[in-house]
């Protein structure tokens, strides 16, 4: 089972922070988003997390900051 070391919670934050404009624009339907998150990182990491385990990080990183 891989797990979310620091630099992957960094790589996750910056691709999200980059593509803010995109993900505003998608609206509600933000699936193939997060699964083009999923793709990009996993393959730079070697990891397989799905989009949705990165959207429900992203979240959780998000509540947990406020």
């Amino acid at each position: 089972m891989a797990e979310w070391t620091d630099p992957l919670i960094h790589t996750l934050i910056d691709e999200r922070r980059t593509r803010n404009d995109e993900f505003h624009d998608l609206g509600r339907n933000r699936e193939r988003f997060w699964g083009t998150i999923a793709s990009k990182i996993n393959q730079e990491n070697g990891t397989s997390f799905s989009g949705h385990q990165y959207k429900e990080k992203f979240s959780n990183l998000v509540r947990d900051y406020n």
